[in-house]
C-alpha cells in the first residue's frame, strides 16, 4: 500500500537549488507529479538517491528529516530530532523523506524505513521513549531483506558517483573507474544485482539513443559532450553490466559447497541382499557393514558355487555400497570363478591375502566379470 503526500504543507517548501556548475549535467532537483511505475519504480528511487547524495550530505540529510517531522504534524518529535547529531545513517531516509515531500508517494517499508531511522537517532541522544511511542504509532524493526535492499541501493548511489567522476574528469575512461569493486566493498546480495543493472540499462538505452540520433530530446540534453565522449561514457556503462553479470557468477564460485552429512554404514548396507549363513558347507558371513570402505573381499553365491574375488578401485582407494549393489570397485580385476570342489577351495582363499590370491589365481576355471549386485545366496566369506 502506497502513502499518498500529504494534502497541504503548512508552508510551500524551499526549494533545492545547488550551488555548483555541476547541475547543468545532473539537471534539477527530482520531481514526482507522476508517480513511477512498479517496473520503473527502483531505477527513478536510484536516480533520485544519486542526485541527493551528489549534491548533499549529512547535515542536509538531517535538517530535511526534521522538516518532514514539521511537515507530517510531529513538531514535539521533530524538535527532539533537530537536537540529534549528523550520521551518515541517515542519508537514504532522508532521500526518502525529500522525495516524500516533493510528491512520491511511499510504501510502506519505504515510511517504516524513515520512521525507524529518526527512532533510532533521538533514542540515542535522548531517553525520551514516551514521546518516540506517542509520535510514532508503529515503527517496525528492519528485515533482514530490508537491510539487503539499503545495501543494494547505497552500492547504486556509488557507482553513479563514478559516473559522474568519469564526466568531471573529463570523460577520460582509466582503470581506477572499477564497478566490481563498489559491488564487492559493499557485498551487495546476488539476487539484487538485477535492481542495480535495471537503472544502467535504461542509460545505456538513452545513450545509444543519442549516439544514433533517434531522440531529438536526447540529444540536445546531451549536447554538452561530443560523439567521442558518449561513447566512453557508453563503454562505462557497458562495464558496469559486464561486472554486474560477473559479480554474480563470483559470489557463486565463492559459495561454500554444503556439507554432507555423513552416512551410517548400518544405514548404506540395508538394503543389501546376502546370505548370514550356509549350514551345508558350514559358513557364516561376514558383518555385512565391513564392506563399507573396505579394499578387498571374498564373496560365495552357494547355488551358482562361484567365488567372487573384489578388488576396489586403484583411484578410488576402497569400494562402498549402494542400495542394493557394491560399487567403486575395479571392474578389470574384479572377477568371478566357478569352484568344483567348493568344499576345499573355500578354505584355501580363508586365509593370509596373498596365499589366496595365490589359490585363487590357481583355480582351473574361466574367468567371468562380476556385476555387483548382492543377492540371497551370497556368502561374505573374507573382507579385508
Amino acid at each position: 500500500m502506497m502513502v499518498k503526500t500529504r494534502a497541504a504543507t503548512p508552508k510551500p517548501l524551499k526549494p533545492m537549488n545547488p550551488r555548483t556548475p555541476d547541475v547543468k549535467y545532473t539537471g534539477p532537483e527530482p520531481e514526482w507529479s507522476v508517480q513511477p511505475t512498479p517496473e520503473t519504480r527502483n531505477s527513478a528511487l536510484i536516480g533520485g538517491f544519486s542526485w541527493y547524495n551528489y549534491h548533499y550530505g549529512k547535515r542536509d540529510a538531517r535538517e530535511l528529516l526534521t522538516e518532514w517531522l514539521a511537515w507530517r504534524g510531529d513538531a514535539a518529535l521533530s524538535r527532539a530530532f533537530s537536537k540529534c547529531g549528523e550520521h551518515l545513517s541517515m542519508l537514504t531516509a532522508a532521500w526518502l523523506a525529500r522525495m516524500h515531500m516533493k510528491g512520491l508517494d511511499l510504501n510502506e517499508r519505504e515510511l517504516e524505513h524513515i520512521t525507524a531511522t529518526i527512532t533510532q537517532h533521538v533514542q540515542a541522544h535522548e531517553s525520551i521513549k514516551t514521546v518516540v511511542e506517542r509520535a510514532v504509532e508503529e515503527v517496525r524493526r528492519p528485515t533482514i531483506q530490508d537491510r539487503l535492499r539499503d545495501i543494494m541501493l547505497t552500492a547504486s548511489a556509488d557507482l553513479e558517483h563514478q559516473y559522474d567522476d568519469l564526466i568531471r574528469a573529463g570523460v577520460r575512461l582509466t582503470a581506477d573507474y572499477r564497478p566490481m569493486a563498489v559491488l564487492r566493498g559493499h557485498n551487495v546480495a546476488p539476487p539484487l544485482v538485477r535492481d542495480v543493472k535495471e537503472a544502467w540499462q535504461s542509460r545505456r538505452d538513452q545513450l545509444n539513443a543519442v549516439i544514433a540520433g533517434t531522440d531529438a530530446q536526447l540529444v540536445e540534453g546531451y549536447g554538452n559532450f561530443s560523439r567521442t565522449q558518449l561513447k566512453t561514457l557508453l563503454k562505462y556503462v557497458d562495464l558496469v553490466l559486464a561486472d554486474c553479470d560477473s559479480y554474480v557468477q563470483v559470489k557463486k564460485t565463492e559459495r561454500a559447497p554444503r556439507r554432507k552429512k555423513p552416512v551410517s554404514p548400518e544405514r548404506l548396507t540395508q538394503r543389501f541382499s546376502y546370505l548370514k549363513e550356509f549350514a551345508e558347507l558350514k559358513l557364516k558371513s561376514e558383518p555385512v557393514t565391513r564392506l563399507v570402505n573396505a579394499t578387498e573381499a571374498w564373496l560365495y553365491d552357494t547355488k551358482k558355487r562361484k567365488l567372487i574375488h573384489v578388488m576396489a578401485d586403484s583411484h578410488v582407494g576402497s569400494f562402498t555400497v549402494k542400495g542394493t549393489a557394491i560399487i567403486g570397485f575395479d571392474a578389470v580385476t574384479t572377477t568371478q570363478k566357478t569352484l568344483r570342489r567348493p568344499e576345499e577351495q573355500l578354505k584355501l582363499v580363508q586365509g593370509a591375502a596373498a596365499a589366496a590370491r595365490k589359490a585363487y589365481k590357481e583355480i582351473k576355471s574361466t574367468e567371468v566379470k562380476w556385476s555387483g549386485r548382492g543377492n540371497e545366496n551370497l556368502i561374505l566369506l573374507r573382507i579385508r
